[in-house]
């Protein structure tokens, strides 16, 4: 068996880094570069891509740092105790087995504890990438059904049209119709299953009852719908071909939006990534069906957050976008309703 050299342990962090999405732009031209005529290159980037897959696998929480100092203190714990006993079983039966000494111990914990603190974090970004791709499979899914709608609708978009209603709760407005449910109609229309709608990031949630179905006409609660749609409540609905020259840009669907979690408009999150991946980025599906790994807000047609209207700061729930390309996704679940 070939041994290894450095330059190939240079190769494995390079490609652990490229396959947890960690590597510059430079870096990634460079490996396509070398998966493209490096035969020996292409096997080792195939055999660490089966472990991230074997991550994917792993649907525990994953171990706080906290947990693992106290785990690893433990354990050392226990071997010094078991050494000493060791030792002193040594001196009375010399014929015994030699222990290891506690400098040797003490190596052996230091040396199991960088390979942790180097391996740790590796694992955990492949793991977050794991339930990103998964996520982005959600939101393709979804992309997938939305196009199946659109071609039985004269192509379009699910949508409410020009209806006098509330996409949000407000003070002394009665008629709320919360934009979740025009993705309900992607399920009633049998375009898609409801566990669709879930990302996989926020954890599993417990299937809907199919023999109470046709009861709903919303999700029936925020955990069963983990994005944002845009806006189909008081405005035209989008089409297919509304917009041939920006529809790569223009975003349509998206993880949950921060800025108007729990039912109430938060300033100070306009900008910020969504919280099903923990701040650091969203899923973004476009109008033209690919989706996108973004770590900002500001990614619709020329640089438009999606979170909210251009130039609106205050919201009362029945704002819509005045500009066609701007995106405005709705928040991911506005109370529902039977």
């Amino acid at each position: 068996m070939m041994s290894e050299t450095p330059s190939m342990h240079e190769d494995d962090e390079i490609l652990v880094d490229y396959l947890a999405g960690q590597a510059s732009v430079q870096q990634r031209e460079d490996i396509r570069r070398r998966l493209a005529g490096d035969e020996a290159f292409t096997r080792r980037s195939a055999r660490i891509g089966d472990l991230f897959k074997v991550l994917d696998c792993l649907d525990g929480p994953e171990p706080g740092e906290a947990l693992i100092q106290r785990t690893l203190a433990a354990a050392a714990a226990a071997a010094r105790t078991r050494a000493l006993i060791d030792r002193e079983a040594l001196r009375i039966h010399p014929v015994a087995r030699a222990a290891f000494s506690l400098k040797e111990l003490g190596a052996m914990a230091a040396l199991l504890f960088l390979v942790v603190s180097i391996l740790l974090p590796s694992f955990r970004a492949a793991s977050e990438l794991s339930r990103q791709n998964a996520c982005a499979g959600q939101a393709g899914k979804i992309g997938t059904a939305l196009t199946q709608y659109a071609n039985d609708n004269n192509e379009i978009l699910p949508g409410m049209g020009q209806v006098d209603a509330n996409w949000m709760h407000a003070a002394g407005q009665d008629t709320f119709r919360p934009n979740s449910q025009n993705l309900w109609r992607l399920v009633g229309g049998r375009y898609a299953t409801p566990d669709m709608f879930h990302c996989p990031a926020t954890g599993r949630c417990e299937p809907i009852d199919q023999a109470k179905m046709g009861q709903f006409n919303d999700f029936p609660g925020h955990e069963y719908i983990g994005y944002s749609y845009h806006n189909a409540v008081n405005g035209e609905p989008l089409g297919l071909n509304t917009f041939d020259a920006s529809a790569a840009r223009m975003a349509i669907l998206a993880d949950c939006n921060p800025a108007f979690h729990q039912g109430r408009f938060q300033p100070a999150l306009v900008t910020a990534n969504s919280p099903n991946h923990g701040g650091r980025g969203q899923v973004v599906l476009y109008l033209d069906g690919h989706v996108e790994w973004t770590r900002s807000s500001t990614v619709g047609v020329n640089g438009d957050n999606i979170w909210i209207i251009d130039g609106v700061h205050t919201y009362t729930g029945r704002e819509r976008s005045t500009r066609a390309t701007d995106s405005f996704l709705l928040p991911n679940f506005g109370g529902g309703s039977r």
